[in-house]
C-alpha cells in the first residue's frame, strides 16, 4: 500500500540537488498562499511517493489548474526556499488520492495514532549517548521540548538548525525545571557511540542526545504519534519532516512547533506563559 503524506513543502531528502523533475495530479489547490497539494510519484535519489503540498512560484497563475489535472514541473531548492515552476498539463486524472489519509489507517491502534494538544504521547525508551537504556518518563521535566533530527543532516535550515534553537532556549531556561530532548531517528547509522561523538560536546544537564538504534518501535510509534514523517532509513537516503512537541511532565501534549521556520522566541514566550499560569 501506498504510504501517503500530506505535509508542507521542504520535507526533503538533505542529501539532493537543487533541480528535480516532478509528475504528479492535483489534489488541491490553495490560492491563499500560493501552494498546490500534489499527488506525486517518486522523485529518484530525493523523495519517496507521497502527496504534499509544494510552494507555486509567484509568476504561475493557479487560475490555470484544476483539481484532478496531471502535471509535470520543476522543483527547485536553493538555500532556504523552494518553490516549482515550468507546468505542463496532461489531462486528467480518474482518480484523487486525496481521498486516502495514511493517518486514518492507523486511528484504532493508539501506538501509531497521531496526538493532539491534550493527549498524552505513550512512553516509549531509547538509549543515551552513554548507550544506557531510558524511558521518555524517566527524563522529562515540567516540561519539556522533544525534537527530531539525524546526524548526518547537512541542511543548515534544518537539523542543525532545530539543535541551535534547543539550544537557546535550554540556555534562556537554565534555571528552570525544563529538558530539551532530541531523538535521532536513524536507527541505522546513529548508534549512541555516534550520537556521543557528535553531539556528546554540546549536552548539557537540560539538553539531552537519544538514540533510537535498535528501538525502531519505539521511534516509530513516538514519530507516529507526533506527527512527524521521516524515510529511506535503511536506503541511505534520509527524508524528513521538521516538528518539535512541547509535553508535560506526564507526557501530555500540550503544542507543536512546525517546519523549520518555528522561532525559538515564540516557543520561549509559550513555556514562560505556562510557567506564569502555573506558579
Amino acid at each position: 500500500m501506498k504510504i501517503i503524506y500530506i505535509l508542507i513543502l521542504l520535507l526533503f531528502s538533505c542529501k539532493t540537488p537543487d533541480h528535480y523533475n516532478v509528475i504528479g495530479v492535483i489534489n488541491e489547490i490553495d490560492k491563499k498562499q500560493q501552494r498546490m497539494l500534489i499527488d506525486h510519484d517518486e522523485i529518484p535519489g530525493f523523495m519517496v511517493q507521497m502527496v504534499m503540498y509544494f510552494n507555486i512560484h509567484e509568476s504561475i497563475d493557479l487560475d490555470d489548474f484544476s483539481v484532478n489535472d496531471s502535471v509535470s514541473f520543476d522543483l527547485l531548492v536553493k538555500d532556504k526556499d523552494s518553490y516549482t515552476i515550468n507546468f505542463k498539463k496532461y489531462g486528467k486524472s480518474l482518480i484523487n488520492s486525496s481521498d486516502n489519509n495514511f493517518w486514518e489507517d492507523n486511528d484504532d491502534d493508539p501506538n501509531y495514532s497521531l496526538k493532539e494538544p491534550g493527549d498524552y504521547i505513550l512512553d516509549s525508551s531509547f538509549l543515551t549517548t552513554s548507550n544506557k537504556e531510558v524511558k521518555l518518563s524517566e527524563i522529562v521535566s515540567k516540561y519539556s521540548i522533544i525534537s527530531f533530527i539525524f546526524s548526518k543532516c547537512p541542511m543548515p535550515n534544518m537539523c542543525p538548525a532545530s539543535i541551535v534553537k534547543n539550544q537557546y532556549l535550554a540556555n534562556h531556561f537554565i534555571d528552570e525545571d525544563i529538558n530539551f530532548i532530541i531523538i535521532s531517528f536513524d536507527y541505522m547509522y546513529d548508534t549512541p557511540s555516534v550520537m556521543s561523538d557528535v553531539y556528546g560536546s554540546i549536552e548539557t544537564e537540560n539538553i539531552r542526545f537519544l538514540s533510537s538504534y535498535k528501538h525502531i518501535n519505539d521511534i516509530f510509534s513516538l514519530t507516529q504519534q507526533s506527527g512527524i514523517a521521516y524515510w529511506g532509513v535503511e536506503e541511505n537516503n534520509i527524508g524528513h519532516s521538521m516538528r518539535s512537541i512541547l509535553v508535560d511532565e506526564n507526557l501530555k501534549l500540550i503544542t507543536y512547533f512546525d517546519g523549520i521556520d518555528w522561532k525559538p522566541g515564540d516557543a520561549k514566550n509559550t513555556i514562560e506563559n505556562l510557567i506564569k499560569i502555573n506558579r
